[in-house]
Order: C-alpha cells, then structure tokens, then sequence
C-alpha cells in the first residue's frame, strides 16, 4: 500500500514538471509565432501608408522591436504578447513634433491587425508575415577542379511564393537540371542531370555554407569533385541604417539587402539591387493614394560605409549609412574580462533627472555620437539613444558595470543604437564623438583634456558635478533633485574647442 501511495506521488511529481516544461515550450513556440517581419498597411485619411513592424527576441527571450515606416526607423517599447494578442509603444516623429503612438491588436490565422492610437486619432491596421529569405539563396560563382583544369560556373538558388526551393547551374559545358534542392542547419544539398555533347550523367553535391562561401563536393560514379562558390553581391547584404537628408528634413532609414539582392527600403519593397564593383543602385516606388513617388538611388560601398543620394519627385536627399552589425537572440553575449585594474573612482550612479539636463544642456540630436567616459549601469547612453535617436558608445573598465550596462541595453531595445565597451577610458581615441558625458572627480577630467582636444570642433562636454580645471566652461547649471536626499547637483558644459585659462595663482577662479 505504501508502494503505491509513493508511486502515485512520484508520477503526479513528474507530471507536474512535465506540465511547466511544456508550458515554457508552449509559451516559448507562441512568442516566436510572431518573431520576423510584418508588412502592414495604415488606414490615414482614406489613404493606406504602407509600414513594416521588425519583431525578433532578445537573448532572454524577451521581445525587441522596430517600426519602419514613411517617418523612418521607430524603436519599440513595452512590447507584450500573450494568447495571440500583441501590444506596444513607441515615439513617433512627426512634423507637429514627437507623437507617443500604442498598439494594441491580435493576430489570427497568420494575421496581424489592430489600431495605433495616439493624441492626433486612431488608425487601424492589418497586414501579413513577410516569408524570409533563406541565406542560401542568390548566385554563386563556383570554381571545381578536374585534374589540371579549372572551370566555373553560376549556381543560382531562387525560392518560390511557398517557400520552395529551386536551382539552376549554368555553365559553360553542356546542361544541367537541378532538383531536389534542400537548405537545413548551413547545409546544402541537391541532385543534379547533366548533358555534355552525346553524354550524359546524375550527380549529387552537399555543401556547408559560411559567411558568403558555399564549399562542398559533387559526387557521380565518374568520382568526386571538390568545389568552392563565392557570393555574389556579398558585400551589399545586410542591414545598412542610413541618415537621409534633404534641404528641408532628415530622417533614418533601414535599407535591407537580402541574399538574393532583393531588398526593402524602410516599407518599400525593391525587386533587385544593381551592383557594379562598389557601385550599389536600385529603383522603386511607392504609392500614396492616387499618386505613386518614384524613388532612384545611386551610391558606393566602401567596407561598412554606404554613401550617395536618393532621387525622387519630391526632390533629391543625400545618403550616408554604416551596416549593423547583429546580435542574433541565442548567440553567444560579449566577452568580459575581469576588471584589470583598480577603478578611479568609487561607482555613484547619475539621478535619472540629471542625466536628462545633462542630455539636454548638451542640446543632444539624432544626429549626435555620444560617449559615456565611465558609463556605470548604461543610463546615460540608454536615455540618449530612447530620448533622442541617436547613436551612443558606454565606456567602463570595470566587470560589473559592463555587466549591468549590457542588461540595460538589452531591457530597453536600443542595442541597434547602443554599444558597450570595456575600455579603459585615457587609452580612448575620442574623435568620433560630439557629446562626451562624464561623472568622475576634477583631477580625472584634466587628466582627459588631451583627448578631449582631439574633439571636432563643436563638440559638446558635459560633467556632473566636477568641473575642469584650467578649462572655463560656456555654462555652469544648478539643478535640484526631488529624490529622498534634496540634492543639489550642478553640471558643467564646455564646448570645443578648450577655451584654457590660466590658473597659475591657484586662486580656484577661471580668469578669462
């Protein structure tokens, strides 16, 4: 009797757990129900604004997110999706000012429909997953050996509307079909028939695909091959985050090269990207209303940089982009060292208050780099890439901090917009940047002042709460925190180049 009563304990026990793991794997097989890209269309006054929302997981397997759309790229927060029912928020940037838009909607059958909600009225949506494009696909240039002679030929791998795969090998040397083509976990395989003169022969090939090289063998009766194809295009395809300007407005924009040089500008589809050595071009259009915009673009690739000018109706826009580099949920997180040195000073976190007047003494943009000298838990280049759009690097030498300063990044979605890096900060080249923010003692800041020379002129430093000495500032501010302590704070801001003054009379006061 005892036997059983345990038993029965035993199999309810494992029951029970058997139950959670599948709730997780449910939960976790919902959540990537949702994961890749939706192309939607917005109701706007009669007019249907085509828009694509970007889901994809963090490497927690929570949800991150953008909204690309006619105002550009529109990072997501407080993204929820449960029982089929999604929801988000996000800062619009109109040209009435930043508009706090939410989503509330569901997706049923493989589609997403809902309503954007925000102080100008509500606007429904609805719209479908767009079918991803496997990273085999495109054309290969592919060289095999027999004996002493080499020969070439294009291996061109399509995909059709049901995600089908198909292949054409075209060569000089007689005629091929391809079937049977599979692409599963970096490998490819398919069957190939070939006809040369009053011969003919059946071939198979399997091959591993890393980076843009497809190497792999062919094997026939008549032996074994070795061969090796190189993408074409390769340098084009990714995503590149571009700045568009015109006279009159400047945006970012997500331009999307696919394997197969099919690509998206924002939520504009574009059949196929032109490629002439560096030379990148592509034509599309968008129709708004009853009225359709041609849109041109003609550029250069130079490694990781994309410059050139976007031509329209509506008139020309210069280009200037950088490639992303992605972090794929589940891969492996950033390398952190153990803390190498002593760090220089103690670790006081900046009041979420002052880092927003620090930000904006520092007249921050969309268009600014900035630089945290000793970023702590990230908060300042987090609430500068959340605020403001733009683009910001955190520095620190110290384990921990590099650790919270990753989560804060990954918690709040900015990691397109944020890097983290642990670097001791005098070993630092500070070119790049036009904002520097920093939080250390005063002897710390002079310490810098060679680097901080090296600034492009009219660039903004800002200080919390130690000022510079030997360097007079533009602007000294008073701020109060309402927090439990009533601290007063001042922060400091100079501007480059260093207006240096002399302070031989150690006196302390800044004589112009």
């Amino acid at each position: 009797m005892k036997q059983s009563v345990l038993s029965k304990f035993v199999y309810l026990f494992a029951l029970i757990l058997l139950l959670a793991s599948l709730g997780q794997v449910w939960a976790g097989s919902a959540r990537r129900g949702i994961i890749g890209d939706w192309q939607l269309q917005i109701d706007v006054d009669d007019q249907k604004l085509p828009a694509v929302l970007s889901l994809s997981r963090n490497t927690d397997d929570t949800l991150k997110g953008e909204w690309l759309s006619f105002w550009g790229i529109t990072p997501l927060r407080e993204i929820k999706y449960d029982a089929g029912k999604l929801s988000f928020a996000m800062t619009v940037r109109l040209d009435e000012g930043d508009t706090d838009t939410t989503f509330s909607g569901s997706i049923q059958q493989g589609e997403l429909s809902g309503v954007f909600s925000n102080n100008l009225g509500e606007y429904p949506t609805r719209g479908k997953r767009i079918r991803g494009i496997p990273i085999a696909a495109g054309t290969w240039e592919m060289k095999l050996k027999m004996g002493d002679r080499e020969f070439t030929a294009d291996l061109i791998i399509q995909m059709d509307d049901q995600g089908k795969l198909s292949a054409d090998w075209n060569s000089q040397y007689g005629e091929h079909e391809i079937t049977n083509v599979e692409f599963r976990q970096g490998k490819l395989t398919f069957d190939r028939k070939s006809t040369f003169q009053d011969r003919q022969w059946e071939s198979s090939f399997e091959g591993t695909l890393k980076n843009h090289t497809l190497s792999g063998m062919i094997k026939s009766e008549r032996g074994d091959i070795a061969l090796e194809g190189k993408r074409v295009g390769a340098a084009a395809i990714g995503q590149w985050e571009l700045d568009v300007r015109s006279d009159s407005w400047t945006r970012k924009e997500l331009l999307r090269v696919f394997p197969d040089l099919s690509a998206r500008y924002g939520a504009i589809s574009i059949e196929k990207v032109h490629l002439d050595g560096k030379g990148i071009t592509f034509k599309t259009s968008l129709a708004i209303g009853s009225e359709t915009l041609d849109i041109s673009f003609a550029g250069q690739i130079n490694d990781r940089k994309l410059a050139g000018e976007i031509t329209s109706s509506a008139g020309l826009a210069k280009v200037m982009g950088e490639k992303r580099r992605l972090t794929r949920a589940g891969s492996p997180k950033p390398r952190i060292m153990k803390t190498p040195r002593e760090p220089d000073v103690i670790y006081v976190p900046t009041p979420q208050p002052v880092v927003d007047k620090m930000l904006e003494l520092a007249q921050v943009t969309k268009d600014d780099l900035v630089y945290d000298l000793g970023c702590g838990d990230g908060r300042i280049v987090v609430t500068a890439a959340k605020k403001y759009g733009c683009k910001a690097v955190g520095f620190d030498i110290a384990r921990k901090r590099i650790i919270e300063s990753l989560e804060n990044v990954e918690k709040n979605n900015v990691g397109h917009l944020v890097r983290i890096e642990q670097k001791d900060i005098f070993t630092l080249d500070l070119s790049k940047a036009n904002v520097i923010t920093l939080y250390l003692l005063p002897e710390l800041n002079v310490k810098l002042i060679p680097q901080l020379e090296k600034l492009k002129p009219g660039s903004r430093i800002v200080s919390h709460d130690f000022d510079m000495r030997g360097v007079k500032p533009d602007k000294v501010v008073e701020d109060s925190v309402d927090d439990e302590y009533h601290e007063q704070h001042t922060i400091y801001l100079w501007t480059t180049p260093l207006n240096k003054v002399d302070v031989s009379d150690d006196d302390g006061v800044y004589d112009p």
